[in-house]
């Protein structure tokens, strides 16, 4: 963590990490400060670099994704322009919740939420298959998933 975080802008950032919706005049609150002065460390942070964007989670179920699976991917080219045309058209597939790049036994894992089987069955055939690069996919259905912020 670096050093020009304070503790107050380290509350500022764990309270936004947990709510991103949370108000200035929560935040001043929770944390004892003036609202102007919270205001003004939220403005610094950000112009430092330390928000990537601000997110909502979404009841998957609600949405008649009741299927959540991680899928690790071995490609059998290991070429830049392979991984670059993989990442651009992984993340443009419906379902794809996340997607990481990885060193190690599998290239990329996949994180994917689908309505049921069948959806499943057609992401990894008439999706993910059609890519000529695939050497093989390898799925596990994921049984919980809770997100846990304790990076700060």
């Amino acid at each position: 963590m670096k050093k020009e975080l304070d503790s107050k802008d380290i509350q500022i950032l764990s309270l936004l990490l947990n709510n991103a919706r949370l108000s200035n005049k929560e935040i001043a609150a929770k944390i004892e400060i003036a609202q102007s002065s919270t205001h003004d460390r939220i403005k610094k942070l950000t112009q430092k670099g330390y928000f990537k964007g601000t997110s909502i989670q979404i009841d998957q179920k609600k949405l008649g994704l009741n299927i959540e699976v991680m899928l690790a991917i071995k490609l059998n080219k290991q070429h830049r322009w392979v991984i670059g045309d993989f990442i651009k058209k992984a993340s443009q597939l419906p379902g794809v919740l996340q997607l990481f790049h990885m060193a190690g036994d599998n290239d990329f894992i996949l994180h994917v939420a689908v309505k049921d089987s069948d959806e499943l069955r057609v992401f990894i055939l008439d999706r993910l298959s059609t890519l000529d690069y695939i050497q093989s996919t390898q799925t596990t259905m994921v049984l919980h998933n809770e997100k846990v912020n304790n990076i700060l």
